[in-house]
């Protein structure tokens, strides 16, 4: 199967011959920019497809180093900013909750009913 870049040769009985590049690949779907200027879509037949030489790099999917140091540095911009925000779920509850003093407070978790 072809790749983005590969230079590539389809022939066919009704158009002859004709040369290319992939330009991108779903599937088995390709689309080929001729040496015309020209794109097109298809779906090679068997046999109709010839890969003639492995192209240069295609659209490259790593970032440049320039690219790599600015997400570095909003990646940790995003980590400070965490450790300082409120805390989330359960342990927030309990620790935003109001803390209840007094002998009514005690005497519910004893069991027992306050004295008068």
């Amino acid at each position: 199967m072809p790749k983005v870049g590969d230079r590539v040769e389809v022939v066919s009985k009704k158009a002859g011959s004709r040369s290319g590049v992939v330009r991108r690949v779903a599937g088995a779907l390709l689309t080929i920019e001729w040496e015309s200027g020209e794109e097109s879509t298809l779906i090679p037949g068997p046999g109709v497809l010839s890969v003639v030489g492995a192209g240069g790099r295609g659209p490259s999917t790593r970032k440049s180093p320039a690219k790599q140091a600015a997400a570095r540095k909003a990646a940790s911009g995003k980590k400070a900013a965490a450790k300082g925000s409120p805390a989330t779920g359960k342990a927030a509850a309990k620790a935003s909750a109001p803390k209840r003093s007094g002998a009514k407070s005690s005497a519910k978790k004893t069991g027992k009913k306050p004295a008068r």
